[in-house]
C-alpha cells in the first residue's frame, strides 16, 4: 500500500542508495516541499552539512526535494517501512498515527512569540509527552526538531476587510485554523500547501489561513489581493528530522550524539531565520507589490477571544477519540512550557546565539539519543 508513494524509478533509485548507505553511511532525506522552501535553504540545509562537517564526512545525507519519494502525508509511514530514511512529519496528515503529537499541533498558540512556541513545541514532544515518542516507536521512527511558523495569517483572493467577508468562503485551514475558519462563518478545506496554489488560481479555494512566508514559498502572492495582519495563533510542530528507526539505531552513537547536538541549530533556523526574519521582508514585498494589507482590529481579535474558550475542549475531545490518554496532561504541561518560555527569552535575550543556547540547555542537552 505505502509503496505506491514512490515512483518506480525513484525506487529503483532507493535501492542504489540503501546500498550505498550501508556501505558509507550515506542516507536519504526525503523533503516534500520545494527546493527553494525556506525550511530546505535556510534549516535543512545548514544543519546537514553541519553534520557532515563535524563528522568528517561520515553522516552523509542526500536530500530529494519536491515530493520526489514521499509525499507529506506519505512521509512518516514511507520512513517507518524503510522507503526513504527520513523526512518532514507533520501530525495533522497522520491524526491517528500521530495522535498524541497532533494534540499539541492542533492547539493554537495565542500572541505573536515564534520564540518561545518553537521552544514550547520542542519541550513538549522531547520531555513531556511520553505518548509522543512511544507513537513514534510504534511508527519505526524517531522524531525531533520541530519547529513554529509565525502566527497564521488570513491571505485571500477576493478583498477581507472584516471577519464579516470571511462567512462563506472556503478556507485551506489545518489544527486549530479549522475551528477558526468556522467561528468566521467561513468553510474549511483540507488540502496541503502546495496544492491550495492550484486551488486559489483556479477559485475552488478563496483564502488560505497560513504562514506569511507562504506568499513567497508557494506564490500565493501572484493569486491572492489581500492579508489580513492579525495574527491567528501559533501551531505545530512539524518534525524536521522524522528518521526510520533501523537506520537511526545503525549509527554510531557519535553520529547519533552529532544529530541531537545540533537539533537546536537545525530549529533556529526553521523558526528564527526562515520564519520570523523572512516573513518580515516578505511581508513588506507584498505591501510594495501592491497586495492590500488588513490592518489587525477587534474584529479579527474577536476570533481568537472566542477560539481560546472553545478549543481546549474540542482539542481533548478529539484526542479522547483517537485513543490519546489524558490529552489534558499535554495541554497543560505545553502552555506552562509557552509561558516559561516566554519569561526566560524576555529574561535572557531573543537574539538567534541565545535562542540556540536556551534550546540546548533546557531541552536538548536532557534528550539521551541512546534512548529515543
Amino acid at each position: 500500500m505505502k509503496k505506491r508513494l514512490i515512483t518506480s524509478a525513484f525506487a529503483l533509485a532507493m535501492a542504489v542508495a540503501g546500498s550505498t548507505a550501508a556501505q558509507a553511511d550515506k542516507f536519504v532525506y526525503s523533503f516534500w516541499f520545494g527546493a527553494n522552501h525556506t525550511a530546505n535553504t535556510m534549516a535543512l540545509q545548514p544543519y546537514l552539512k553541519m553534520l557532515r562537517e563535524e563528522s568528517g564526512g561520515k553522516i552523509d545525507w542526500d536530500l530529494v526535494p519536491g515530493a520526489q519519494l514521499a509525499s507529506g502525508p506519505g512521509t512518516p509511514e514511507a520512513v517507518g517501512e524503510g522507503l526513504i530514511d527520513a523526512g518532514l512529519a507533520i501530525a495533522p496528515y497522520q491524526p491517528k498515527l500521530m495522535a498524541a503529537t497532533n494534540t499539541i499541533f492542533a492547539y493554537s498558540l495565542l500572541g505573536k512569540d515564534t520564540l518561545a512556541a518553537a521552544a514550547a513545541m520542542n519541550e513538549a514532544v522531547m520531555l513531556g509527552c511520553p505518548q509522543c515518542q512511544e507513537e513514534y516507536h510504534r511508527m519505526n521512527g524517531v522524531g525531533f526538531a520541530g519547529y513554529a511558523t509565525t502566527p497564521y495569517v488570513f491571505m485571500c483572493r477576493p478583498e477581507v476587510k472584516t471577519v464579516e467577508d470571511l462567512k462563506g468562503l472556503k478556507v485551506r485551514s489545518s489544527g486549530a485554523g479549522v475551528l477558526i475558519s468556522e467561528i468566521a462563518g467561513a468553510t474549511p478545506v483540507s488540502m496541503s500547501p502546495g496544492d491550495a496554489t492550484t486551488a486559489l488560481e483556479r477559485g475552488t479555494l478563496d483564502c488560505v489561513l497560513g504562514a506569511v512566508s507562504w506568499l513567497k514559498s508557494y506564490s500565493y502572492q501572484d493569486v491572492v489581493k489581500s492579508v489580513v495582519d492579525s495574527p491567528m495563533g501559533t501551531g505545530g510542530p512539524p518534525l524536521l528530522m522524522f528518521v526510520n528507526r533501523d537506520v537511526w539505531q545503525g549509527m554510531t552513537p557519535e553520529m547519533r550524539a552529532l544529530h541531537i547536538k545540533h537539533a537546536p541549530d537545525l530549529v533556529a533556523g526553521a523558526s528564527y531565520d526562515a520564519q520570523m526574519v523572512n516573513d518580515a521582508k516578505i511581508f513588506a514585498a507584498a505591501k510594495e507589490a501592491g497586495l492590500m494589507i488588513t490592518p489587525d482590529n477587534e474584529g479579527f481579535a474577536s476570533l481568537m477571544t472566542e477560539l481560546d474558550k472553545r478549543q481546549r475542549q474540542s482539542v481533548i475531545q478529539h484526542s479522547k477519540d483517537a485513543n490519546v490518554k489524558n490529552p489534558e496532561e499535554i495541554l497543560d504541561f505545553y502552555l506552562a512550557s509557552y509561558e516559561r518560555w516566554q519569561k526566560l527569552l524576555d529574561e535572557q535575550g531573543r537574539d538567534r546565539d541565545t535562542f540556540v543556547r536556551l534550546l540546548w540547555d533546557e531541552i536538548y542537552s536532557k534528550v539521551d539519543p541512546e534512548t529515543l
